[in-house]
């Protein structure tokens, strides 16, 4: 559960206090190692890949005969890829969108799996439409959400999963999360990096504008997601996973 204790007036006064924030090039190694590790069939799926892999076979049951093109915004260094692909076994183009830190990190382990890129129309074009708009943990870190959720409607995708996200029902505030630097992925530390503390920018938008800024679709399946819960100034705050679907589809 990540905590935030400090409120600032906007992400840039925010970002002030946290140094180099989510660009740590300490993180991209932590999830990249964490990303290459082996999927071990008998360990119960994580909440993290199972939103993943639920949102994927929603989107693919709408596709025949082709790819599903999926932008996987913030998605690290691969692991929803690597989890819905042993998973669902089913055909898919993939392209990551990352930080520039990020993202270089992310194309050493990408080989012929998945792209990576550093905008959102970058990815898109390579893709050639978009079926699946892929954001798990990532809107609520940028330092324009709004921004990012109109980008992802002038996509059109059919279909839009916003997966661990707060449920927060207040004004939009801007906060530091404080958290572990193992708690960034799922899995072991590198052996060579030591644990310590890592604070980065967060947005807690108002769920309800989310809804309206995502007007031309409806709500598909919300599911609970306890590993995106906060606590905020002591107040407890519950997650959240989206799966959206474009209106009339």
């Amino acid at each position: 559960m990540a905590t935030v204790t400090e409120i600032y007036p906007d992400y840039a006064t925010a970002l002030v206090a946290c140094g180099p924030g989510y660009d740590d090039s300490d993180i991209a190694e932590v999830i990249a190692f964490k990303a290459a590790q082996r999927i071990d069939p008998r360990v119960v799926v994580p909440e993290q890949a199972l939103n993943s892999i639920v949102a994927v076979g929603m989107a693919g049951a709408d596709i025949r005969n082709r790819q599903l093109n999926v932008l996987d915004f913030g998605g690290g260094c691969g692991f929803h890829y690597f989890h819905v692909a042993t998973a669902m076994r089913m055909p898919l183009r993939w392209a990551i969108v990352e930080t520039p830190t990020m993202a270089a990190r992310a194309a050493r382990l990408a080989q012929n799996y998945f792209r990576v890129f550093t905008a959102i129309g970058d990815a898109a074009a390579a893709l050639e439409g978009v079926d699946l708009v892929h954001a798990s943990s990532s809107i609520q870190y940028v330092p324009d959400p709004p921004a990012v959720l109109k980008a992802f409607a002038a996509l059109r995708p059919r279909h839009i999963l916003l997966a661990r996200l707060p449920l927060w029902r207040e004004p939009t505030i801007v906060g530091v999360q404080i958290s572990p630097l193992s708690g960034n992925g799922i899995g072991p530390m590198p052996p060579d990096i030591r644990d310590r503390q890592v604070k980065y920018p967060v947005t807690f938008m108002n769920t309800d504008d989310i809804f309206r800024m995502l007007d031309g679709y409806d709500l598909a399946l919300a599911m609970a997601s306890p590993s995106s819960s906060y606590v905020v100034r002591g107040k407890p705050v519950p997650g959240v996973s989206l799966v959206f679907r474009a209106k009339g589809a």
